[in-house]
C-alpha cells in the first residue's frame, strides 16, 4: 500500500507545476513556505463587485491553504480573501471565505488545484455558470443577484479571458522578412519597337 505522505508530496509537486503554468498577469500565484507547497498567495487582477451599489474592485488577493489531509476526502483546500470587503457574491461569505464545493460534503478530491483557482476567478467575474444561488453563503447578496441577473452590464462584471492550463499567456509572432524581387534588365533584354512606314 502506498504511503499517504508520499502520495501527498507527489500530488503537491504536480499541482505546483500546473499552477505555475497559469501564473501570469491575470492570475498571479506566489507559493508560500517551502516545497512541497501547501499555501499560496494568489492575486486576481479581475474586476469584481464588492457592494450592491455596485462598487467595483480591480484586484482581489486571496490565500489558498491546503490542509495536511489533502488529497483525502477530508482534505478540502480553502480560499480566503486577504482584505475586506469580500466580493458581494452569493457564494462568498462576508468574513472572506469562498464557499465552493470544498466547504461541503460534495468535495471532489480528484479536482485539481488549477481548476479550483480558475473556478474562483470565474466567481470573481460573477459568471452565472458557476454561481449557485440555491445555497448562498451571503444571503444579502441574493437580492442584488436576482435584480441584475439579466443585466449584461452588471453580470458578469468582467469578461477578461482567463489563462488556459498548459498554454502560454502570450504568443509572439515573429515576422519573416518579405522577399525582395529585383529585376535586372539589360539593354539587350529591352523590347524592340519597329516603326512601319505610313501608307498614303
Amino acid at each position: 500500500m502506498a504511503d499517504p505522505r508520499e502520495l501527498r508530496k507527489r500530488r503537491l509537486e504536480n499541482e505546483h507545476k500546473e499552477l505555475m503554468r497559469i501564473n501570469g498577469t491575470v492570475i498571479k500565484i506566489e507559493p508560500l513556505g517551502s516545497a512541497p507547497y501547501s499555501k499560496y498567495k494568489i492575486t486576481y487582477n479581475i474586476r469584481t463587485i464588492i457592494s450592491p451599489s455596485p462598487t467595483y474592485r480591480d484586484t482581489t488577493v486571496v490565500t489558498l491553504t491546503i490542509p495536511p489531509s489533502y488529497p483525502a476526502p477530508t482534505g478540502a483546500p480553502t480560499i480566503v480573501a486577504d482584505h475586506t470587503p469580500s466580493p458581494w457574491h452569493p457564494n462568498w461569505w462576508p468574513d472572506g471565505r469562498w464557499c465552493s464545493a470544498y466547504y461541503s460534503s460534495n468535495y471532489d478530491s480528484s479536482e485539481s488545484l488549477v481548476n479550483l483557482v480558475l473556478r474562483c476567478a470565474r466567481v470573481l467575474q460573477f459568471d452565472p455558470v458557476v454561481t449557485n444561488t440555491g445555497s448562498p453563503a451571503n444571503s444579502a447578496a441574493i437580492a442584488f443577484w436576482d435584480a441584475n441577473a439579466r443585466n449584461k452590464r452588471v453580470i458578469p462584471c468582467d469578461n477578461k479571458p482567463l489563462p488556459i492550463p498548459g498554454a502560454p499567456e502570450s504568443i509572439t509572432i515573429v515576422e519573416k522578412p518579405k522577399p525582395k524581387i529585383t529585376i535586372n534588365q539589360t539593354q539587350a533584354d529591352k523590347p524592340k519597337i519597329t516603326f512601319l512606314p505610313k501608307n498614303d
